[in-house]
């Protein structure tokens, strides 16, 4: 009997343990706002970006990773030095359709710099291409400054 329980927590304990979906995807997010603040937001942007992936804030909105290429190339539109910057997120919830090509994250960003700091939240359309999470859709809103 001693060596079925001893055998028994030893397969439990050995056992190979799988991540989610959901926290595939939530480890996917921090991945990218890790990329983001240690490689500036361009180069990770377009790591995690679909080939169709579209963003619909900011100045340059885009519309595929071909465009976000181009957009990023323009000196006009490149990335601040990372050191000089800060923008990071933390995704608070995020759900995966049944099928598991599917999902989406929201939560907050932080943004310090130069041009300015400022807060709001995030939500990111995600999809399963090449079987990893890429962007399909990024969209945000910035926090209204509070009364006193």
């Amino acid at each position: 009997m001693k060596f079925l329980l001893v055998s028994t927590a030893l397969l439990l304990t050995a056992a190979p343990v799988f991540a989610s979906p959901k926290d595939d995807l939530m480890q996917t997010d921090r991945a990218f706002a890790h990329m983001a603040e240690t490689k500036g937001y361009n180069e990770a942007y377009l790591a995690y970006l679909a080939e169709d992936g579209q963003t619909f804030t900011g100045k340059h909105p885009i519309n595929g990773k071909a465009d976000a290429v181009k957009v990023f190339a323009d000196p006009k539109n490149a990335s601040p030095d990372p050191h000089t910057n800060y923008q990071t997120w933390t995704p608070d919830f995020g759900g995966v359709s049944a099928d598991g090509t599917l999902a989406w994250t929201e939560g907050h960003w932080i943004h310090k710099g130069p041009a300015g700091d400022g807060t709001g939240h995030y939500m990111t359309v995600w999809v399963k291409e090449g079987g990893s999470w890429k962007v399909r859709a990024d969209m945000g809103s910035i926090d209204l400054p509070k009364k006193n």
